[in-house]
C-alpha cells in the first residue's frame, strides 16, 4: 500500500500552508493521472489516518483522475491513449504506443499527481477562504 506514503508526503507538504489560516479545512482536491495507478479508496483512507490530529482533520480528499494522452512522433497523433481492457484487471490499463501506427509515444498527460486546491471554511459561516488567505480556492502546483 504505497498510497500511504504518497499521501503522508502530500500532507507533510500541505501542513506549512494551512498551519497559519484562521479556519478549518474542508477539502483538498488532488489531481492524480491513471498512470500513477494509485487506489483512490486507498488514497482517502490514508488521507484519514495521516490528517488524524493535524488541521487537516476532517477534511475530505477529493480525486480528479486524469486521463492519458500521447503524442506520435512518427506520424504525428496527438490524443488520448488506448487502453486494455481485461476482466482479470481491476482497471483499464493504457497502452504506451501510437493508436494510429503503432510506434513508440511521448506521454503528454497521465503522470500527474498535484495538489490543485485546499478549501477553508473561515469562522464566519458566509465566508471561505483557501490556503493563501484568500477567497474561493486555492491553486497549488505542488507535486509529488
Amino acid at each position: 500500500m504505497h498510497e500511504y506514503s504518497v499521501v503522508s508526503e502530500l500532507v507533510a507538504l500541505l501542513l506549512p500552508r494551512v498551519g497559519g489560516i484562521d479556519g478549518r479545512v474542508v477539502s483538498v482536491h488532488l489531481r492524480k493521472g491513471e498512470l500513477r495507478i494509485l487506489s483512490d479508496a486507498s488514497l482517502v483512507a490514508a488521507f484519514e489516518i495521516v490528517t488524524s490530529g493535524t488541521p487537516l482533520e476532517g477534511a475530505t480528499l477529493e480525486i480528479e483522475t486524469v486521463t492519458t494522452s500521447v503524442r506520435c512522433g512518427a506520424c504525428g497523433y496527438t490524443g488520448l491513449a488506448k487502453h486494455l481492457e481485461d476482466e482479470s484487471f481491476h482497471f483499464a490499463i493504457p497502452i504506451l504506443a501510437c493508436p494510429r501506427c503503432g510506434a513508440e509515444v511521448e506521454v503528454t498527460s497521465g503522470r500527474e499527481l498535484s495538489i490543485e486546491s485546499v478549501r477553508v471554511a473561515s469562522p464566519d459561516p458566509d465566508e471561505s477562504q483557501d490556503a493563501s488567505g484568500e477567497e474561493g480556492g486555492c491553486r497549488s502546483s505542488g507535486a509529488a
